[in-house]
């Protein structure tokens, strides 16, 4: 069943997730999914000078529906293949080549993802994967679950990226767990990069939408 969070208002501190070191039941290939995440998002003063516009390189289209959360989000962390992002209302999140593999902020966040098989399958143009989630549950105890997926090419759909529009292959992945069933999808460019998905975080937050501006 679908709980609701209650946000008390606008984070303003941002988790820092340096590692997990062998704690709290996070494998050690979760932890090699793992991106750090640092920095702060102060709110505006009263008064002062608009927001510099969101830097494409750098920046992502962000949304949350399930929380009433969109916005953009800024890279705070670039660690290669993972990039660390700050989202409205000072939620966080890592991509790892573009797979999620964490969240921080959010309450029932996704600690840590290990989406290695998934990815790969995605460069294949389709197959079979396990991927391995651990959240955090309402008592802040970490639950381990692994989903059995299934990848397919759904063909090739335009897709609005803000200030453009590109044409890019979809692909839906499939997954079940123990009492729990989810649809990620991700759109793919020429090079095989994911410049839009939508992906799950946990049974409480559901999906975040991102993508490429």
């Amino acid at each position: 069943m679908t709980m609701r969070i209650r946000m008390t208002g606008a984070l303003t501190a941002l988790a820092l997730l340096a590692g997990c070191g062998g704690g709290a039941g996070v494998t050690a290939a979760l932890q090699g999914a793992i991106a750090p995440l640092v920095g702060t998002q102060a709110a505006p003063a009263g008064g002062a000078a608009a927001a510099a516009p969101a830097d494409p390189a750098t920046s992502r289209r962000v949304e949350i529906a399930a929380l009433g959360l969109s916005g953009t989000a800024r890279q705070v962390i670039d660690n290669g293949a993972s990039k660390s992002f700050s989202g409205p209302a000072g939620f966080t999140y890592t991509l790892r080549d573009g797979m999620l593999v964490s969240t921080r902020g959010l309450g029932p966040d996704l600690m840590a993802a290990d989406t290695r098989q998934s990815r790969a399958a995605l460069r294949a143009g389709g197959g079979q994967a396990v991927r391995v989630h651990e959240t955090l549950d309402g008592l802040d105890r970490i639950e381990r679950a692994e989903f059995n997926c299934t990848v397919s090419l759904q063909g090739t759909e335009a897709v609005n990226l803000g200030n453009r529009q590109v044409t890019a292959r979809r692909f839906d992945e499939e997954c079940q767990g123990t009492g729990l069933i989810f649809t990620n999808y991700y759109w793919l460019d020429a090079a095989g990069e994911i410049i839009s998905s939508r992906q799950f975080i946990s049974q409480s937050v559901a999906y975040l939408r991102s993508n490429d501006l």
